[in-house]
């Protein structure tokens, strides 16, 4: 008995996902990610988006969405000098402790 050629299946189309929803989240130190829902189906895994980036887009966004995003940027920004400057201060303190062991 002879097998008939099994029929190669039809490939299936790209199915439009509908709706999607784009989420842009924030840390409390300032950092960005987004992903991508189609429903309930994650079609892009939070990533991360440097600052500058989400800057740019809030630009084209409505003024009510761009002035949250910024207001965001700039606390992140305000708390990573706050960061910088207590960091500077203990980089001070510990070069001058250095210092004292200097034997010439």
């Amino acid at each position: 008995m002879e097998r008939s050629a099994r029929k190669p299946r039809a490939r299936r189309r790209a199915e439009h996902p509908g709706p999607l929803t784009v989420n842009l989240t924030s840390t409390v130190e300032g950092e960005w990610t987004v992903e991508v829902l189609a429903g309930t189906r994650k079609i892009v895994t939070p990533t991360p988006v440097p600052a500058t980036d989400v800057a740019a887009v809030s630009r084209s966004l409505p003024p009510a969405v761009a002035e949250a995003m910024m207001s965001a940027l700039a606390e992140a920004r305000r708390q990573q000098e706050e960061r910088v400057t207590h960091l500077r201060a203990e980089l001070d303190a510990a070069q001058r402790t250095l210092e004292q062991f200097r034997v010439d």
